[in-house]
């Protein structure tokens, strides 16, 4: 353009972008943005969420029978409080249990001392009924004695547990049941192993059959396996359990009336000691009446 004396005046200007070009150009400026400001955000969660998830863990795994192995104490200042606090709790926890484990020792061998010493004391008493009955009230309050101790000390079993041949510990419960003169019935099923506590396996089994035996003259064991894991069935054709209790039966010193009562001898621990030490192999016990009279006790175990 040409300025009256002055000369030319001449402008310049950019060529016009595209709309791609300045959308591009937004999403490398929003990138960069994310990236400046989300780096450090990732890297402070990560040093967080680590030592978190490790906390987690051994809270979810934690074992009153494992050595207490201290967390490491790492990330930010409370999160090595926590963990820091969690390690001091176990190590207390695992304290109070080895003295209730010492405290349950010395309970058994006192209480088993003086019950010695009236087992050999009745050996005196001349009416042989008298003896008798003085000797099986005397052998209850041992087999009472061993149950509460069970009970208490499932927790932390000193047995590891070992791949078992179910079919055989089954086949071993049932003749030794068989050998005193019991109706119990069992036929040899597949091999099937699973990783237990042959001693605590084989005492939950037989509470269930000797139970079977005591209401229902004899049992049927049977077993089995489908998808979802091992079943162990111990069946009887006893009076059976009213639907509305069959829960009950499960709590300590629980007793039914009249059917199941205190001539058969027990103080109702078989079945609280025997769900235990199945829940503690990772299954459970159900009870159900069976058609035509009878009560089928099912042993359920965790598949592969």
């Amino acid at each position: 353009v040409e300025l009256p004396g002055k000369g030319w005046l001449v402008l310049t200007s950019a060529w016009p972008r595209s709309d791609v070009d300045i959308i591009w150009r937004l999403i490398l400026q929003t990138l960069i943005i994310y990236a400046v400001v989300l780096v450090p955000v990732l890297w402070v969660g990560a040093r967080v969420n680590r030592p978190l998830r490790s906390l987690a863990d051994a809270a979810r795994e934690f074992s009153p029978g494992a050595a207490p192995e201290p967390i490491e104490e790492r990330g930010p200042g409370d999160v090595r409080a926590v963990i820091a606090a969690h390690n001091l709790m176990r190590s207390r926890v695992t304290a109070m249990l080895d003295e209730k484990d010492q405290m349950l020792g010395a309970i058994g061998h006192d209480l088993r001392t003086p019950l010695a010493a009236l087992r050999v004391r009745i050996e005196s008493v001349e009416d042989d009924e008298d003896r008798a009955r003085m000797a099986d009230t005397i052998d209850e309050m041992n087999r009472t004695l061993d149950d509460i101790l069970s009970l208490a000390r499932l927790g932390r079993p000193s047995e590891q547990p070992t791949e078992t041949d179910l079919s055989a510990l089954i086949d071993a419960v049932v003749d030794d049941f068989r050998d005193l003169g019991a109706q119990v019935e069992y036929e040899d099923g597949h091999r099937l192993t699973r990783r237990i506590r042959p001693s605590l396996m084989r005492r939950a089994l037989r509470n269930l059959i000797e139970n079977a035996i005591k209401y229902g003259g004899g049992a049927e064991v049977t077993l089995s396996h489908d998808a979802s894991g091992v079943r162990i069935e111990v069946a009887d054709r006893g009076p059976g359990i009213p639907p509305e209790q069959i829960a009950a039966v499960f709590d300590p010193f629980t007793r039914l009336d009249p059917s199941r009562n205190r001539t058969t001898g027990g103080v109702g621990l078989g079945l609280t000691l025997a769900r235990a030490i199945v829940r503690e192999a990772g299954g459970d016990i159900t009870l159900a009446n069976r058609d035509g009279g009878g009560l089928c006790a099912t042993i359920t175990l965790p598949g592969r």
